[in-house]
């Protein structure tokens, strides 16, 4: 189970996917400079972008969640341009896992105001 109100992070590399608890950990401290057993989620995403992985801390210790696509890859959310990996929402975090993509924001183009009449 993912964990829920927490804080969620994307690593902004993709990464090897054979690594598991002591590689994920590694970047998490050297590179992201945090503490994996901090209470948050962190977000890692293959080369292919086929598979991700969960890296959080539970009860005494770590817990992996890791999804493999069958068809199509994981889309995560744009980074900041510092490279210190992304800050998300819990419920962008269930569209990433769902496959689901984001949509670009665009400014709409002219938009008509209309009154409906209601007939009485």
């Amino acid at each position: 189970m993912i964990p829920t109100n927490k804080n969620y992070f994307v690593y902004p590399d993709c990464i090897d996917g054979r690594k598991s608890f002591n590689g994920l950990t590694g970047i998490i401290r050297s590179e992201l400079q945090r503490d994996p057993a901090g209470g948050d989620v962190y977000i890692f995403v293959s080369r292919s972008r086929q598979s991700i992985k969960l890296l959080f801390w539970e009860h005494g210790g770590f817990v992996i969640y890791y999804k493999k696509m069958d068809n199509g890859s994981f889309e995560v959310p744009p980074l900041r341009a510092d490279g210190q990996g992304r800050h998300i929402s819990e419920i962008q975090l269930l569209q990433v896992i769902r496959g689901i993509e984001f949509q670009k924001e665009k400014q709409r183009g002219n938009v008509r105001k209309t009154t409906l009449a209601l007939e009485q």
